[in-house]
């Protein structure tokens, strides 16, 4: 491959001045990560493997390479697969997820499923979850909750928890422990991997 004008777009493209005459081995981590994927990106390939793209990049940097992603898979169709553990991140550009533990593939999912499932929720224990759930239905028309196989009652839907938990008292029920549970990619990941230290 030597058309110079792709050489030196892909260089702009990926971050890089093609008038830089520094060495490479004198490239900072960040400059490496961008030149990378230049060289990976010469003769327009459908599909791209990256292993941790912004490893070592700035705050700057890591949204060049994220809009990157973004326009080549917009506007040329190709496809990428990204490992990466910065998540937050992954979760701006992924639109399937894949969830590896020990070597093997233990969950594949949409970004649409993932919502789903990540949705925030008010959890709660209670001495009568028959009477409670009845309350949440009937008395305040609230029907997107799910009992969890430990007793845990969490209610999805955006319900001020003081006006629930007035009401509940109210009927005299009897709430033992009630906490706001923020739901993330992270936090998914780590349920699925087996916690905190399989990070």
């Amino acid at each position: 491959l030597n058309n110079k004008e792709e050489i030196e777009s892909l260089l702009i493209l990926s971050g890089l001045s093609p008038k830089d005459k520094k060495p490479v081995k004198q490239f900072s981590l960040g400059m490496k990560q961008r030149l990378g994927i230049a060289l990976a990106l010469l003769g327009n390939p459908d599909l791209l493997i990256l292993d941790e793209p912004i490893n070592g990049l700035d705050p700057e940097g890591i949204r060049e390479i994220r809009n990157t992603i973004l326009k080549l898979n917009e506007e040329k169709g190709m496809t990428f697969i990204i490992s990466s553990h910065i998540l937050s991140e992954l979760d701006k550009v992924a639109t399937h997820y894949g969830i590896i533990k020990d070597g093997e593939l233990i969950e594949e999912i949409t970004q649409k499923e993932l919502a789903e499932k990540c949705k925030n929720f008010l959890a709660m224990r209670v001495n009568d979850l028959k009477k409670t759930t009845f309350i949440l239905e009937e008395k305040l028309g609230i029907k997107d909750y799910e009992i969890k196989e430990d007793g845990e009652l969490h209610i999805f839907t955006q319900n001020d928890s003081q006006m629930i938990n007035t009401e509940l008292m109210k009927q005299n029920i009897q709430i033992s422990q009630i906490y706001y549970q923020k739901q993330d990619l992270e936090s998914y990941f780590l349920n699925k991997v087996g916690g905190q230290d399989h990070a």
